[in-house]
């Protein structure tokens, strides 16, 4: 009986994922909410000498530099203890944000909550593949896809509204209940299947050089804008070569050597990046366009960078049904195809019908990411091994917040490159569109090499056999 109950209670695949789906959610908004606050904030901690922007930036970080050694502790102590012990730390951390007398205690509250965010975002993509039948996972990572854009998208919209109406403090206050539902149904629901050879535990020293060397070039790439920072590159530089010095001793390394020899799923991480890069270019552009170039009020501004997200959560379903029919490698590919022609039409269409050629062109872009989202994450998830896949899940996500970190940068710098340019005759508005329409079109050009960094991997399968 107990081996037939077993089974039943894992298979019931809705409710096992409804806390880690939740989790998705709560460490998305983490991020967008918080961003709605820092005008409030800036004018109530006037003199604490820390720019308010660490409230959201620190999240980031921690997160980055955490979610590889969370994915790895995963594997050895179980997922659901780590996901459990991530939520109650988020929970510490936005309580304590709730409460901060000071920006610099807001700032320290934030970055424990981006601890525990890191595994709320690791965890729930390795235990898709736990608790999911091989042929329902692309439907699966579909609606993680989907969580984490209801999480993007609430998170100014809810943000905002609690703010105006109730203060900063009340977005945190917020966050709590809905934690604590998140940690009773991963509790109730969630079981851990057989853990890894805990004997020799977690590598701390190389954990410790890796989220040093992540935290430093995340600054690094973060601050581009303003100029190259040597020490921080120094510091990038010697950490990591600290970390590969410690992995190469160790007998138990924190990125298992087969996830860096495999051309196949370094591609992948690749191409991740790219293209999480272009997504977040849009976010950090798409608002300068709207308002400088097309001359929208904030309020305007808001309900037309709401339309991609809302067509990211809609299309999230369908995206994983569309990786189960055709197979992960060409729904990846079909993913990268749709992201080139978005863009093209996200340089162009703006430019040419202004407000109503950059909803088109969202529209068309939004849905494109998720598809090619889920299909990756289900290629990668689906030839991660057993014992391996929650710092594999770990790599999957810091390469997607590599993507946005670099996304952030360079898509900044190319905008405003074009829009100061003297080569460029007009007024300021014709200088906005067209930096828009530039920026785009280089865009365009990285997702092309995604494309092609994806036909490429086609030959680097783990398992022929696996192929679609």
């Amino acid at each position: 009986m107990q081996q037939t109950a077993l089974p039943q209670k894992q298979n019931n695949t809705l409710a096992a994922l409804s806390g880690p789906g939740l989790s998705i959610i709560l460490a998305a908004m983490g991020t967008s909410a918080a961003a709605v606050t820092l005008p409030q904030l800036s004018d109530g901690f006037r003199g604490d000498g820390v720019d308010v922007t660490l409230v959201v930036s620190i999240y980031v970080l921690a997160t980055t530099a955490l979610i590889i050694p969370v994915g790895r502790a995963g594997d050895l102590f179980g997922k659901r203890i780590v996901l459990v012990l991530g939520l109650c730390t988020y929970i510490l951390g936005t309580f304590l944000a709730c409460q901060a007398p000071a920006l610099p205690f807001l700032v320290a509250s934030r970055f424990v909550q981006g601890a525990g965010a890191a595994a709320m975002l690791a965890m729930p993509l390795a235990l898709v593949r736990d608790f999911v039948p091989v042929g329902q996972v692309g439907r699966w990572m579909g609606v993680m896809g989907m969580m984490s854009a209801i999480g993007t998208a609430s998170g100014p919209a809810l943000g905002g509204a609690v703010t105006a109406s109730w203060g900063w403090r009340a977005v945190y206050l917020l966050q709590i209940p809905l934690a604590f539902v998140a940690l009773t149904l991963c509790m109730i629901y969630v079981l851990d299947r057989k853990r890894g050879d805990t004997s020799g535990g977690l590598n701390l020293p190389a954990a410790g050089a890796l989220a040093v060397s992540l935290a430093a070039f995340t600054f690094l790439v973060s601050d581009i804008a303003s100029g190259f920072d040597i020490r921080a590159a120094v510091l990038v530089v010697g950490a990591f070569f600290m970390f590969l010095i410690i992995e190469s001793r160790s007998n138990r390394p924190i990125i298992p050597i087969n996830l860096l020899r495999s051309t196949h799923l370094c591609l992948s991480f690749v191409m991740n990046a790219i293209v999480s890069a272009v997504m977040m270019g849009m976010l950090v552009v798409g608002p300068f366009f709207l308002i400088d170039g097309l001359g929208q009020t904030t309020a305007q501004m808001g309900l037309a960078m709401s339309v991609g997200p809302i067509a990211s959560a809609l299309s999230g379903m369908s995206a994983g049904r569309l990786t189960e029919r055709v197979g992960a490698g060409r729904a990846v590919l079909l993913g990268a195809l749709a992201m080139t022609v978005a863009t093209a039409a996200m340089a162009g269409l703006p430019y040419l019908f202004g407000l109503i050629g950059f909803i088109l062109a969202f529209i068309m872009l939004a849905p494109s990411y998720q598809v090619f989202l889920a299909a990756l994450n289900t290629a990668v998830m689906e030839k991660a091994a057993e014992q391996d896949r929650g710092v594999t899940a770990g790599v999957l996500n810091l390469s997607r917040n590599f993507g946005f970190i670099l996304g952030a940068g360079t898509t900044s710098t190319i905008f405003w490159s074009l829009a100061g340019s003297e080569n460029i005759v007009g007024d300021q508005a014709h200088r906005i569109s067209y930096a828009m329409a530039g920026t785009f079109a280089a865009c365009c050009v990285l997702v092309c090499g995604a494309v092609f960094l994806v036909l490429v991997s086609q030959r680097y399968e783990i398992d022929p056999n696996v192929r679609d």
